[in-house]
């Protein structure tokens, strides 16, 4: 699977096992990183150090535990910065620009569902797996309530892998329902948290750090070429009003068997994959006021406009109308 996380994250289970008496390093067969945002570490290496944990505690809920230490240090300038913000809203953003300098897997989406805001990872890139999801929920939940509150709690929260054999410690860690099997991993909260203040905000220090994030950011290789370039062919598809794999499959200028296969070997699903960029364009579409339903549909490549009312509803359990109404103005606002 492709994608990497920064060797300051990593650093989190090595100060976690150590604390419980195991030599991390012996344990994860590797030297503990320095606290260096540019060290990185391949995601398939850090799947195989999580397994490695489970083996030696038999504990099938660690990563909850490892990512409760979570602090500023632990994400590198992406930690400072947010800490640096004025308001929750001020530090997601920052999350969503720059999460690549810690978790660069599958990219973090943002979307409204009445009064609450969604974080959302798919599986573009491939499923990371339990501990994987279980270690970064944890980190980011308890990240919030170190920047802004103890109290925080999400309202409810999905995870795209099985259902474990107990939810109650999912229950118990993040304070609300958990359900699994679903087709995103999410995180929901009230969007009235968005203007809580974070508890030390310096202005001066964010923006500072802001160029330094951004900076570092450029430099970070790409996850997977052959991902970046299928999403703009999936894009220019949509466009075209052609979104099928074999005109993708062209645009990619290969064969639509030899593009199934490239699919195969990273784990991914072409009408997941489109699913994706309709739902992500149509929110953008439906964000701005002065386009209407039926020239969306047609944006989209739907050939009538209840064939994209009844799909806008798969995806998110309302009407495009419904999802207007209701965030237009909050997406506006943030």
């Amino acid at each position: 699977m492709q994608g990497h996380i920064s060797g300051t994250y990593v650093r989190l289970l090595f100060e976690w096992l150590n604390d419980r008496g195991h030599h991390a390093e012996h344990v994860l067969q590797r030297p503990c990183p320095e606290l260096d945002e540019r060290i990185r570490i391949p995601f398939e290496d850090w799947r195989a150090m999580l397994e490695r944990t489970y083996q030696v505690t038999h504990d099938p809920f660690f990563g909850l535990d490892v990512g409760s230490r979570i602090t500023p240090r632990h994400l590198g300038v992406l930690g400072y910065v947010s800490y640096s913000c004025n308001t929750l809203g001020e530090a997601l953003l920052r999350l969503q620009r720059f999460e690549d300098l810690v978790h660069a897997v599958n990219d973090l989406k943002v979307s409204f569902e009445g009064d609450l805001v969604l974080l959302q990872w798919g599986a573009e890139l491939g499923v990371t797996g339990e501990f994987a999801d279980q270690t970064a929920q944890s980190v980011l939940v308890s990240y919030v309530r170190y920047l802004i509150s103890p109290e925080f709690s999400p309202v409810w929260m999905s995870f795209i892998n099985p259902t474990p054999s107990s939810v109650k410690p999912y229950e118990d860690f993040f304070r609300c329902p958990v359900r699994f099997e679903s087709n995103y991993t999410t995180m929901a909260f009230p969007a009235l948290w968005l203007a809580k203040p974070v508890a030390k905000p310096d202005p001066v220090l964010r923006d500072i750090l802001d160029r330094q994030a951004e900076n570092l950011l450029q430099q970070l290789p790409a996850n997977d070429e052959f991902v970046d370039a299928l999403r703009h062919a999936i894009h220019a598809a949509i466009h075209a009003a052609t979104p099928n794999l074999d005109v993708v499959a062209m645009r990619m200028h290969c064969s639509p068997r030899t593009l199934q296969r490239r699919l195969d070997e990273r784990g991914l699903k072409f009408q997941v994959l489109l699913d994706d960029a309709r739902l992500q364009l149509a929110k953008r579409y439906l964000s701005k006021a002065g386009t209407s339903l039926s020239e969306i549909a047609l944006l989209l490549g739907y050939a009538e406009q209840s064939a994209f009312n009844h799909a806008f509803k798969r995806w998110t359990g309302v009407t495009p109308k419904v999802w207007r109404e209701k965030n237009a103005a909050i997406v506006a606002s943030w």
